[in-house]
């Protein structure tokens, strides 16, 4: 008799195990597809929604909903400001792990700004490199699971493009002068002809400045929104597979294109960086950009001259 009491006792608490993983498993299900409603595309539920979706028709679940990109734009902030503090902290003359990595990412950026516009361009490294860091956390966060990536939202990329915008306009006006940064605007026309197409070129140079955060933003975000709707939509077929059987887990189709999201995450960190560094190049003096020739040029002969005298 006990042993059939116990028995009982264990089949009811493992009938009440199984119906609280069913609920859970609907109640993630009722959050994607809030989610979905929400974003208007099939997209991985994350903890903000799960959590607003707990509470309800509340005004803190609608507050979660409306302001999910900030949220995760502020943790995604938070880390990296606690990465450079933590690595400040421990700077050494023999640097740790942590140091040799920020330290090369730091390198690495310089060298891409520098070759691209010169030596006088080593003061727009904070900025590009601002946007790298950022945009490549940002994106990889997203592939945590329960997380997401502000990226995947016009208003974060809308954003970023304008701060590369006003920032090349800014150098522009500072660097150029008013009447230079003018003159860069009509096409720089040094003869007759040049003034001549003036009319035409002067429009036609406002629209491409105003063309390039458009590209900017729209890029950043088409790419890793597809993304995210490709990891979502295998996911959602993966658990689909195994939902006849009541096992809420489901198979990993999805994890190929993880590691794919990895790669294209960088990439588009990267090509957001590199855009923004030739944008600020076309824009600084063409004075700079001859020194820097000349400088270049002037270094390659030194050394195939210092080549030919050892030979």
């Amino acid at each position: 008799m006990f042993f059939l009491n116990q028995t009982s006792a264990i089949a009811e608490k493992a009938h009440e195990a199984a119906q609280a993983v069913v609920h859970h498993a609907e109640h993630v299900e009722h959050a994607e597809h809030a989610a979905q409603a929400h974003t208007g595309a099939p997209h991985i539920v994350n903890w903000v929604t799960l959590l607003a979706h707990s509470m309800g028709d509340t005004p803190t679940a609608e507050f979660l909903l409306k302001y999910e990109k900030i949220i995760y734009a502020l943790i995604v902030a938070s880390l990296i400001s606690l990465f450079c503090v933590a690595v400040n902290r421990s700077v050494r003359v023999v640097p740790g792990k942590l140091q040799l990595v920020l330290e090369g990412i730091v390198m690495w950026l310089d060298d891409l700004v520098c070759g691209l516009v010169g030596p006088k361009g080593r003061e727009s490294t904070p900025f590009v490199g601002a946007l790298f860091i950022y945009i490549l956390v940002t994106n990889l966060y997203g592939l945590v699971p329960l997380q997401n990536s502000a990226t995947a939202y016009l208003t974060t990329t809308a954003p970023l493009a304008l701060c590369v915008f006003f920032y090349v306009q800014w150098l522009g006006i500072t660097k150029n002068g008013l009447p230079g940064y003018l003159y860069h605007l009509m096409g720089s026309p040094k003869d007759v002809i040049g003034w001549v197409l003036v009319p035409l070129n002067l429009p036609l140079h406002i629209l491409g400045e105003f063309s390039k955060p458009v590209s900017l933003m729209f890029r950043l975000y088409g790419n890793v929104m597809a993304g995210h709707i490709l990891v979502a939509v295998f996911l959602g077929l993966g658990l689909q597979m195994l939902k006849p059987t009541g096992i809420p887990i489901g198979v990993p189709l999805h994890l190929p294109f993880l590691f794919l999201e990895i790669l294209v995450g960088l990439i588009q960190a990267f090509v957001f960086a590199l855009l923004s560094t030739v944008y600020i190049a076309m824009m600084m003096p063409h004075e700079d950009h001859a020194e820097h020739h000349e400088a270049a040029a002037g270094a390659e002969a030194a050394h195939a001259h210092g080549t030919e005298k050892h030979a």
